[in-house]
């Protein structure tokens, strides 16, 4: 009869310790097994209010979405990984559903708009016209641990000049006729680096300087009146300039080289520049407002 309670306390034991080992196995299967997906959004950096031509976030639309796992190494890139659809409150949604490794190892994602021309090396490239805005947020991470949303905050990496002309009376509508155009020359060929990607874009080692028109186009016929009214706006390198030059014709008037006031152009800034029409017909003031 001794051994009646050893035998039951032993049957008793190894119960307790296969229900103790399922259900750690049960805990453990459930948490590694079952892919953690990943919610992203895109932060409120952007002020609408003046940084044209993206006014809202959901302008935005596709964001171009690059991954790593392990590490913050974008240099092997060669397209994004996927793209996001950005909706009026910053949620994005992915091209490709997204979910973190079961091991654990933090994955990194980063972001820029709008689409590239190239990417290679670590160094996005990107062709502009003139009415690009082009972004980028820094990397973000997260892992199965750490399952936070993604929320990229983007940057503005170009300078917007807004242009506004008025003629100095009616001798000056008259003998100017109507706006043709209003350029800028500007490197077309930009360089994004991945591992700084919220610093201004760098003019590529081939720039491909072209002459950029305002978003008022290069052959158009806008009527200048005495009263100042947009002749449209684009969109340049942020940096130094000597200073910065515009080119200006009009229908009855040759083209004209017109120095502005704009020695330097910040990241992600807007500057306003009046060109007054005079009488005399050669002059185009230029005063920045």
């Amino acid at each position: 009869m001794a051994d009646g309670p050893i035998i039951f306390r032993r049957c008793f034991l190894i119960v307790l310790t296969l229900s103790v080992t399922l259900l750690c196995g049960c805990s453990g299967l459930d948490y590694d097994s079952n892919p953690l997906s990943i919610s992203f959004s895109l932060g409120y950096s952007i002020d609408a209010t003046t940084k044209a031509p993206i006014n809202n976030v959901d302008d935005l639309d596709p964001i171009q979405i690059l991954r790593a796992d392990g590490s913050a190494d974008f240099s092997t890139h060669t397209a994004p990984d996927f793209t996001g659809t950005v909706n009026a409150s910053g949620i994005v949604t992915p091209s490709i559903s997204q979910f973190y490794k079961l091991d654990g190892t933090t994955s990194y994602f980063l972001s820029f708009y709008p689409q590239a021309y190239t990417i290679s090396s670590g160094v996005v490239n990107f062709r502009i016209t003139g009415q690009e805005d082009v972004c980028a947020s820094q990397a973000k991470q997260g892992s199965m641990y750490n399952n936070n949303t993604i929320a990229f905050a983007f940057q503005h990496l170009l300078s917007q000049v807004h242009f506004k002309v008025v003629a100095e009376n009616a001798a000056a509508v008259a003998g100017w006729g109507t706006l043709t155009y209003i350029t800028v020359n500007s490197p077309t060929s930009l360089d994004l680096d991945l591992t700084t990607p919220t610093d201004p874009l760098t003019a590529n080692a081939v720039p491909m300087n072209v002459d950029l028109p305002s978003s008022i186009g290069g052959s158009a016929s806008q009527t200048l009146t005495t009263t100042a009214v947009s002749a449209g706006t684009v969109m340049i390198p942020v940096g130094n300039y000597p200073p910065l030059q515009i080119k200006v014709k009009t229908s009855l008037i040759s083209e004209k080289t017109v120095s502005t006031k704009l020695w330097y152009l910040g990241k992600g800034r807007v500057y306003t520049l009046r060109l007054t029409f005079d009488d005399n017909l050669t002059t185009i003031t230029v005063t920045k407002e």
